[in-house]
């Protein structure tokens, strides 16, 4: 009888030591902030990559701060309100396309801010996404490329500077968050040559979404 009872309170204290360590072992919530410009704020209702994201990852809290023209000098001016205030645990930063397109400040401006961000992220321990439409791209190659050949050359600059902070403050990079839905304008994923509809985010917020799972893996 006395060995029966042994058993039955080891047991117990087995099913108790199982509980305990799934509770420390289940992966807790996480709030992600997406900071961007158009990119980020494009595809109407339910329709954002953010929106996405939030139906991929229903545990998670994703918060959208994308705003339309924002440059990465706008991202760096708002992301202690839009981003450190929040205290996420991930951060997207998808900013640089209207910095390439407005052509008005240097590879070294940029780097600045986008250092700015990275680091104040990185300094409290957030893992950092940054979500790029440049990288890896052969735009010679490319059947239809987005802006003429003469900028080939800046769209690689601002590509290569974001690889280097990524690889500099060990952050996830997505290089062609748009290569699933390329060339730009083409239906069935673009609302306009610019910004993909809510079919093409779908496409978009997959990639972003890998790099996400892999910071998810390190927190």
């Amino acid at each position: 009888m006395k060995v029966f009872s042994t058993i039955f309170v080891v047991l117990i204290l087995m099913f108790v030591a199982i509980f305990f360590i799934s509770l420390v072992l289940k992966p807790k919530p996480l709030t992600i902030v997406c900071i961007g410009d158009s990119l980020t704020s494009c595809g109407g209702q339910d329709g954002k990559y953010t929106d996405w994201l939030a139906t991929f990852l229903p545990k998670d809290t994703i918060i959208n701060k994308g705003i339309g023209g924002n440059t990465l000098a706008d991202g760096r001016s708002r992301f202690q309100k839009d981003v450190m205030a929040l205290n996420p645990d991930i951060v997207v930063i998808a900013l640089g396309a209207n910095d390439f397109w407005k052509k008005e400040r240097t590879i070294d401006q940029l780097r600045d801010d986008l250092e700015y961000m990275i680091k104040a992220a990185r300094d409290l321990s957030m893992q950092v996404v940054i979500a790029s439409c440049f990288g890896d791209r052969n735009f010679k190659a490319e059947k239809k490329v987005e802006f003429n050949p003469e900028n080939f050359t800046w769209a690689s600059q601002i590509a290569l500077m974001e690889q280097m902070l990524a690889q500099k403050y060990a952050c996830f990079y997505v290089p062609n968050m748009q290569i699933d839905i390329k060339p730009n304008g083409k239906l069935p994923y673009w609302q306009d040559k610019n910004h993909p509809n809510k079919l093409g985010n779908e496409l978009v917020a997959k990639r972003i979404l890998a790099a996400i799972q892999n910071a998810k893996k390190i927190r």
